[in-house]
């Protein structure tokens, strides 16, 4: 039924508004996030309202996800911290996430800014460790 609906949305135009409403509201559990959360704990209700919106992103087309696997590092200890930083300076944008470890970093972000995410994940791979 989600399929249809998104099939629907998307030939009649009226996704770019359904796309915006959730972009909002995934910046709103995005800052939510911050307020409540750390690095090392989440409420439920704050990383479920962020997947929500982040799922219907992803139904809808603006979100897609890609592995990328790192061949010179990893992205696990002090590194993991490293990355984290370099990632919140390079996108501001609360619209991405990411998962790591070890070699692998699962990336779910707008389509337009994968590109930027592979030369980034790229550059962090090859500096020396």
């Amino acid at each position: 039924m989600k399929q249809l609906i998104d099939f629907l949305l998307r030939e009649s135009g009226i996704a770019c508004m359904v796309i915006e409403y959730h972009i909002w509201r995934l910046r709103s559990a995005s800052a939510l996030m911050k307020r409540f959360g750390s690095d090392t704990e989440m409420p439920v209700w704050c990383s479920e309202r962020y997947r929500k919106h982040q799922s219907a992103l992803r139904r809808l087309g603006f979100l897609c996800e890609r592995e990328f696997v790192l061949t010179h590092r990893s992205v696990s200890g002090p590194n993991y911290v490293a990355f984290r930083d370099l990632a919140r300076a390079r996108f501001s944008d609360p619209c991405w996430s990411y998962a790591a470890s070890g070699k692998r970093v699962i990336v779910t972000a707008p389509t337009s800014q994968l590109s930027k995410w592979q030369r980034f994940i790229s550059e962090y791979d090859l500096q020396a460790a």
